[in-house]
């Protein structure tokens, strides 16, 4: 399939890299954590996910590209996410075994997805 041929997801920005650690935290499961994408594009750190919100009216899913942009490149793979006692982010190079602790990979992309329009 060529890049003319699929349609570009709908964007979503969220207000700060804070909610989208929350918002990829609650779709998360035990056995299979969510990741999210990063790549520089115009001078910008975008930080985010594609996904896909089914049983949307008559289509088989609507597509989403959920982001925020960040004030750097990640400073590590993952990106760290607490609730307790205050809610914090912050990167980090290695998994803890920290409780009540959430840990997302960060997959460092060369360049902007083609079907993305930013």
């Amino acid at each position: 399939m060529s890049p003319e041929a699929v349609k570009s997801p709908i964007n979503i920005k969220l207000e700060s890299m804070m909610e989208l650690a929350r918002m990829l935290v609650s779709s998360s499961q035990r056995d299979r954590p969510a990741s999210m994408l990063y790549f520089e594009y115009n001078g910008r750190h975008i930080y985010g996910t594609l996904i896909s919100h089914h049983g949307f009216f008559e289509a088989y899913g609507l597509p989403l590209w959920v982001y925020a942009e960040g004030e750097g490149p990640p400073e590590g793979g993952f990106l760290s996410y607490t609730s307790r006692e205050k809610e914090a982010i912050r990167f980090v190079k290695t998994l803890e075994a920290e409780p009540r602790v959430a840990y997302l990979p960060i997959i460092k992309l060369a360049e902007k997805l083609e079907i993305l329009d930013l």
